[in-house]
């Protein structure tokens, strides 16, 4: 009786440890994924070249929980990037010069166990073993050709750069929950920087 009384005390006791410990590590994965789940722009620029201006850029993409799961589930997710280039006019309000929507997408084939990053802009698809593989992949622009800006020397010329998860891109059915779920709602700060004619 004594034995059975003194087992059940320690059992109380490792099973209480056990809990705190799930209870901290469920809070410190939470945690961290919310941490991750965001899109940052870390560096953009636009390089001049003899017609066009070539735009590389460097975004970091991270998911919510809701849209890896929609993911699964076969539901694509479509990426955009917005530049524009922008003409500061002290005197009246700012022109804008250009604006130009890249669109990406994301698919994952449940077959193949394979995650496609589609550039919807030129037509171009790219396979990846891994999501955070393809994540990389997609937030890597590289001379990405955009039509000749024509700017006047004599003025200040800022080009800035937002990329943001195009919820109207969702199926039809699942919009009206992604407008009010935060996990939807993943958008970068707008990136800004001085354009050299």
């Amino acid at each position: 009786m004594f034995n059975k009384s003194l087992i059940s005390i320690n059992l109380s006791k490792h099973l209480g440890s056990l809990l705190l410990v799930a209870l901290l590590a469920f809070t410190y994965s939470n945690s961290f994924a919310s941490e991750k789940a965001h899109i940052s722009i870390k560096s953009a620029s636009l390089v001049s070249t003899d017609q066009i201006h070539l735009l590389n850029a460097d975004v970091k993409y991270g998911l919510t929980r809701e849209t890896i799961e929609a993911l699964y589930n076969g539901i694509t997710l479509t990426f955009n990037i917005d530049l524009s280039v922008i003409e500061d006019r002290p005197w009246l309000w700012n022109k804008h010069i250009k604006t130009v929507t890249l669109r990406y997408q994301i698919k994952y084939h449940t077959l193949a166990e394979t995650y496609q990053i589609s550039d919807k802009t030129n037509n171009v698809h790219l396979n990846f073993s891994t999501l955070s593989a393809a994540l990389s992949s997609l937030g890597r622009l590289k001379d990405i050709p955009i039509n000749s800006i024509k700017t006047s020397s004599n003025s200040t010329i800022n080009a800035s750069l937002k990329a943001y998860l195009n919820i109207e891109a969702l199926p039809l059915p699942m919009r009206p929950l992604a407008y009010i779920d935060s996990g939807w709602h993943l958008r970068s700060n707008t990136f800004q920087w001085p354009l050299t004619p």
